[in-house]
Parts: C-alpha cells; sequence; structure tokens
C-alpha cells in the first residue's frame, strides 16, 4: 500500500527541491509501520473543533482512572473537511494516545496525552511523533486521505493572470508527461519569469491534477483516486514570488 508521508519544510521555488523528490521508505520505517499494533486503552479522548471570530480552536478531551483533563489549541484546520475526517487517535499504550488533526495546509499537526509519572494528566503539542504512529495514522487510518468535495474542480492546466507585488504576469501550473517515465509526471509552474519543473511519482491506483481554490493564486497539485484527493505540492505566488511547498512525500 502506497503512503503519502507529512513532509515539515516548505521548499521557496528559488532553492533546490531535490530533497522533495520521491523515495523508497528504509527498513527502519517499513518495520515501524508493519509491527505497529495499537494498544487497547484504559480511557478517553474526546476532539472537538470550535471557531471564534478568525480563529478556529481544536479541544482535546483526555479522561482516564477517574481523572480528566481538557485543553485547547489554536490549529488553522483544513477546509472543506468533514469533522470527523480531521483527526485520528491513535494508542501507544493503555495511558498514552497522540491525536493528528489535518492543517489547513494539508500537514498533520500531532498532540499527545499521556499519565506522568506523577500521576497527572498531560496534553501537548509533539514536533514529531514516533514513526509508528504517523505510518499508523496516515496509513491504516487514512488521516489526509480526505474526499474531495463537488465543488472542488480538478484539472491537469491552469493559467490566470495575476497581480501580485509588483508584478503582472500569468501564473501558470500544468501537468506534463514525464520522459521516458509511465509511472511519473511532471508538474510545471511559473511566474514572473520565475519557472520549476518537479517530476513526481503517480503510484499505482492515482491520478495526478490541479486543485484549484477559492484564491486565483493558489493551487494545489495531489493525487486522485477513489477514495480522495492526496495533497503534494501547495504552488501559490505572494509578493510577487512563486513558492512551492512539499506537503507530503510520496513512498
Amino acid at each position: 500500500m502506497q503512503y503519502l508521508r507529512t513532509a515539515v519544510f516548505s521548499t521557496i521555488i528559488a532553492l533546490s527541491l531535490g530533497a522533495c523528490q520521491s523515495g523508497t521508505p528504509s527498513a527502519n520505517e517499513q518495520d515501524a509501520a508493519a509491527g505497529f499494533t495499537p494498544a487497547k486503552p484504559d480511557g478517553a479522548v474526546q476532539v472537538s473543533f470550535t471557531h471564534e471570530e478568525d480563529t478556529t480552536q481544536v479541544k482535546i478531551r483526555f479522561s482516564i482512572g477517574g481523572k480528566e483533563k481538557e485543553k485547547s489549541f489554536e490549529v488553522p484546520l483544513a477546509k472543506d473537511v468533514d469533522s470527523a475526517d480531521l483527526y485520528r487517535t491513535v494508542w501507544d499504550k493503555p495511558n498514552s494516545a497522540y491525536i493528528g488533526v489535518l492543517k489547513q495546509s494539508r500537514v498533520t499537526r500531532y498532540f499527545h496525552a499521556s499519565v506522568g509519572d506523577d500521576g497527572e494528566l498531560k496534553i501537548f503539542h509533539v514536533g514529531t511523533p514516533p514513526e509508528a504512529i504517523w505510518h499508523y495514522a496516515e496509513g491504516e487510518l487514512g488521516l489526509g486521505k480526505t474526499t474531495v468535495k463537488t465543488k472542488t474542480e480538478l484539472t491537469d492546466s491552469y493559467q490566470h493572470n495575476l497581480n501580485s507585488g509588483t508584478i503582472i504576469a500569468d501564473f501558470i501550473v500544468r501537468l506534463e508527461p514525464a520522459t521516458g517515465s509511465k509511472d511519473s509526471v511532471q508538474l510545471y509552474s511559473e511566474y514572473g519569469g520565475a519557472n520549476k519543473t518537479l517530476t513526481v511519482a503517480v503510484p499505482n491506483g492515482y491520478t495526478p491534477k490541479i486543485q484549484l481554490t477559492d484564491k486565483p493564486g493558489h493551487v494545489v497539485f495531489g493525487l486522485l483516486r477513489d477514495d480522495g484527493f492526496d495533497g503534494v505540492y501547495d504552488i501559490k505566488v505572494e509578493g510577487g514570488h512563486l513558492n512551492v511547498t512539499s506537503l507530503r512525500r510520496v513512498y
């Protein structure tokens, strides 16, 4: 099964994107994904979302052993996604659970609910959870593999004349055949004299597509299959600059 791994870095178009290319998982990563079995929880985790003015909050309630703790975090949540698809919970121990939440950028933010050595309940943000946790949350549980809404337009080519910063130019993003490869596609993006071509592997069963957004200077390249659309690169023009951000690494 092919998985999409959340990347934790962004790459500006003027920099090399070689490190973001498709790769093969290491033996350790494969073992982490294959050997993990969730623990039977001794407690419960409840996740809810609230909107206050221009901010969104994730509220996590952790209860175990007759104790309860609740904590809220401000997170820019993914839009046009059902609440049930915004998060996944993975118990690694009977008193320890990781909660992955899907951000607007389609990057996953993780939180950890656990019982400390002093017996007190704790909930805090973690930069990167153990490999087995994110493999399970994003692979087996499908976090990030959200259903495409009917109002979302998918295309193979996009062009729009854009005024950004001091530059007026065509913002162009299109898919091109990859030379000598039937299992890859070339992603071309251009604005104001800057351009970039990336070769992206396309796993079996996926179709490469460009997803339009409500902003003319912003599109998302990703992979489409029957159960949803997985964003891979976020492409936008800001302040006259063309920015390409790796959302997920294709294994």
